[in-house]
């Protein structure tokens, strides 16, 4: 298992998968890159420790409706809501997230036929996210 970090949390990976990162995401592909997922972190616009009204306006300012979606826990430490859309022939999940003082925006997009193949293994990829300690 290889692990990866942000500034804020860790994340193992299965050995076939892979990563990449730019100035706004790290993006995890699996072995024959039909599927992505992308990790976003966020710090709330006030400065201080984001919170759940933070990521609920978050979610209100860019149109999604938390009665479109599900409550979730994610790892030990992130909770929020899930959703699920297909758009155009891909097939997309989202978690909008917060925990540790930061919002975490997380989505997985592949080939809408491609929808159940990834799907046990971002959920158990998903499961090992948690927060850095603050050594």
């Amino acid at each position: 298992m290889q692990e990866v970090e942000s500034d804020w949390w860790f994340i193992g990976l299965p050995e076939e998968w892979r990563t990449e990162q730019d100035e706004d995401s790290i993006l995890i592909f699996d072995q024959d890159e039909l599927g992505c997922i992308s990790l976003s972190s966020l710090q709330a616009k006030h400065g201080k420790a984001a919170t759940e009204k933070d990521l609920l306006a978050l979610m209100n300012e860019v149109g999604i409706s938390v009665s479109s979606g599900k409550s979730c826990k994610i790892g030990d430490d992130y909770r929020g809501w899930e959703f699920e859309t297909v758009e155009e022939g891909d097939y997309i999940r989202e978690w909008f997230l917060y925990g540790g003082g930061h919002l975490l925006l997380v989505s997985y997009a592949c080939a809408e036929d491609d929808r159940d193949m990834d799907r046990a293994a971002v959920d158990q990829i998903l499961d090992t996210l948690r927060l850095k300690s603050d050594e």
